[in-house]
């Protein structure tokens, strides 16, 4: 290795002697001597001859040296290959450990979160004789059984209440589980479900004794025991299936039993849930109290519970209890209680089942519409809901024809009645009355004063079986029947109609002028009409009417004021604008009456008297062609027999 450093250590002549193994300038000596001395050539030779040797002998050291560190490189270059890839191997080991590791993590915490969210029912295998299991009735057979049975009962549940709001609710996920044996990884997820979890587990024994069998069926430890016949298993593990519903689900298994006319039996489920509930499951408990009264229940107490329901902002109880105070002749706290229970539905309360959530929310939305008095405007929403079927206490029809006859189109409203016909309520007093109650309105617009009374004697009549339903009506549909009496000159009836009538009632009071009015008793309907004003001072109904009674009794000025004061609190209430215009007519300011019909007819545009009017304003202004166009427009609208009579004058006349 010396020689060979010596060899690389040289340059230029150097490695030209290191090549031949001699000294040029010895060899240059050694050449000329021999020239002149045959001895000294000679040894010359010989010596040319050993550094000839000796060079050859380097040259294969050299040749052998390269040849070692050859080898030596290969071998240095295969042990980095053999270490790059033990390092590479190594890696991939340890990368693999990890993402074992990793994944083996991953799922024990995906299993744990599994558990502490799972719900649902779990019904464990009975316990059973091993006579029954012989037959066919093993523990899981009688577990499948209860299951179905358990399924059923929440199917026949229909309720307005989210199921994510019960404290036990376990959804659609009911089935049956049977336990393992020994370790495994099943078992494992099971005790974490139990442990972490929210699931209700049913567990049963099925035993003999001498009268017969006992079905035990427990939830979470506790339950009861059926005892029966053998022939009535079936009925025993219904009877189960109810026990357990209505410990774990005991909102929905009190709707379940007013469902099927066990009405005492909810009733008192209910009043356990008020003694032992929570705030939110007592709030319910007194709304299902109020709604299962509906038929039957006091106004009053109605009003109680329905306020005790709506303590923590429970929006369907507000807008039951905004129903209520509307039937009673309240409209000004209506529309609060209207108010409070949309604001509930938007800011999306979580208790109410969002299968019924847009319907329930709509017609909240809907109702606060109708307080504005712009029909027109509510009618194409209002179609829509009615067609879409939406979930009131009667066929959405029924509102939607009262909606129509507010806009003046009593022939859309006959449709929409005939709409209705058939519906079904699961509330027959109050579907009963909201029918008859539909009738005498569009009776009354079309003033076929006989029918208002014939509605409303079938109604008492009906109602004598549904004494909460007549109380309400009395607010409701009584100030309508005692109009229609009057109408028909028959005023001690009418008055003997009003005179239990509360002093809080708006529709009531109204009704009280109207008649005193009829009977010319001036100074005693404006005492009542002013007291309708102040019981609900932002309802435009009492003015607009009050402006009628003036008109009626040759006070044009004093009714047009009226009329102002109505058409502030409801731009676009199309009544006291075209009431504007006929008393403007009765000053002979028939040219600026025009304007009054034409702003009413863009609020009701199918109102046969006004395009009457306005027809009758339009030949006192000296146009008699378009008067003729607007009485060929009424004549396809519907009149009263009295409108009829005026048009064929008009016409005769033109």
């Amino acid at each position: 290795m010396e020689e060979a450093e010596g060899l690389e250590s040289g340059s230029n002549g150097a490695d030209a002697a290191g090549a031949s193994g001699a000294d040029p300038a010895a060899v240059a000596l050694a050449l000329n001597a021999a020239n002149t001395d045959p001895s000294i050539a000679e040894d010359a030779r010989a010596y040319l001859r050993e550094q000839s040797a000796l060079a050859a002998d380097q040259r294969k050291l050299v040749q052998l040296q390269a040849k070692e560190l050859s080898h030596e490189l290969g071998l240095r270059h295969w042990s980095l290959w053999v270490r790059h890839a033990s390092g590479l191997l190594k890696l991939g080991l340890e990368l693999s450990a990890g993402m074992l590791l990793l994944a083996l993590v991953a799922g024990i915490s995906l299993m744990v979160w599994n558990a502490a969210h799972s719900e649902g029912l779990i019904v464990e295998s009975f316990n059973v004789p091993p006579d029954l299991a012989a037959r066919g009735l093993t523990g899981q057979v009688l577990a499948g059984q209860l299951t179905d049975k358990l399924s059923q009962l929440q199917a026949d549940t229909d309720s307005n209440r989210a199921p994510k709001s019960y404290s036990n609710d376990w959804g659609d996920d009911i089935k049956v589980e049977i336990p393992e044996t020994g370790v495994s990884i099943g078992e494992a997820y099971r005790f974490l479900r139990r442990w972490l979890g929210h699931e209700t587990h049913v567990s049963g024994d099925v035993w003999r004794t001498p009268a017969g069998l006992v079905v035990a069926a427990r939830v979470d430890g506790g339950g009861g025991a059926i005892t029966g016949t053998e022939a009535d298993l079936d009925g025993l593990i219904q009877k189960a299936a109810e026990d357990i519903y209505g410990r774990t689900q005991p909102y929905r298994y009190a709707v379940y039993l007013d469902r099927y006319g066990r009405h005492a039996e909810a009733m008192d489920i209910r009043r356990k849930v008020v003694a032992t509930g929570d705030e939110n499951e007592r709030a319910w408990a007194y709304f299902s109290m109020a709604v299962a009264q509906l038929d039957s229940g006091s106004p009053a107490e109605l009003e109680r519970l329905y306020k005790l329901a709506a303590t923590n902002g429970h929006a369907i109880a507000l807008g039951n209890l905004a129903l209520l105070e509307e039937t009673l002749g309240r409209p000004e706290l209506a529309r609060f209680y209207y108010e409070q229970a949309n604001d509930r539905m938007r800011d999306g309360s979580g208790d109410i089942n969002p299968d019924f959530r847009n319907s329930i929310a709509s017609y909240y939305a809907l109702t606060l519409q109708r307080y504005r008095s712009d029909y027109r405007a509510l009618l194409p929403t209002m179609e829509k809901w009615a067609e879409q079927g939406a979930r009131t206490q009667t066929s959405p029809y029924y509102q939607l024809a009262q909606v129509q006859l507010l806009d003046h189109d009593l022939t859309a409203a006959r449709k929409s009645l005939q709409s209705a016909v058939g519906s079904v309520s699961r509330l027959p007093g109050v579907g009963m009355r909201v029918r008859l109650e539909t009738q005498m309105a569009v009776a009354s617009v079309a003033e076929n004063w006989g029918a208002v009374l014939a509605a409303a004697e079938a109604m008492h009549a009906a109602l004598r079986a549904y004494p909460g339903v007549a109380a309400l009506a009395r607010t409701a549909d009584d100030p309508q029947t005692a109009i229609a009496q009057a109408r028909l000159g028959r005023f001690a009836d009418a008055e003997r109609r009003l005179s239990p009538m509360p002093a809080d009632c708006y529709p009531c009071l109204i009704a009280r002028a109207e008649v005193a009015n009829m009977q010319k008793q001036w100074s005693r309907a404006d005492w009542w009409f002013a007291r309708s004003l102040a019981s609900n001072p932002s309802m435009p109904l009492a003015d607009e009417q009050w402006g009628l009674a003036l008109l009626k009794r040759g006070q044009p000025d004093a009714a047009i004021e009226k009329f102002k004061l109505s058409n502030r609190k409801a731009s676009h209430f199309a009544d006291p604008l075209e009431d504007w215009g006929e008393a403007l007519m009765a000053k002979n300011q028939s040219h600026v009456a025009l304007a009054k019909f034409a702003e009413a007819e863009k609020y009701a545009p199918n109102w046969g008297r006004l395009h009457l009017k306005w027809g009758e304003a339009l030949v006192y202004a000296g146009k008699k062609d378009e008067a003729k166009a607007q009485f060929a427009h009424a004549a396809q609208l519907d009149l009263t027999a009295a409108d009829k009579a005026e048009l064929a004058r008009l016409a005769a006349r033109g």
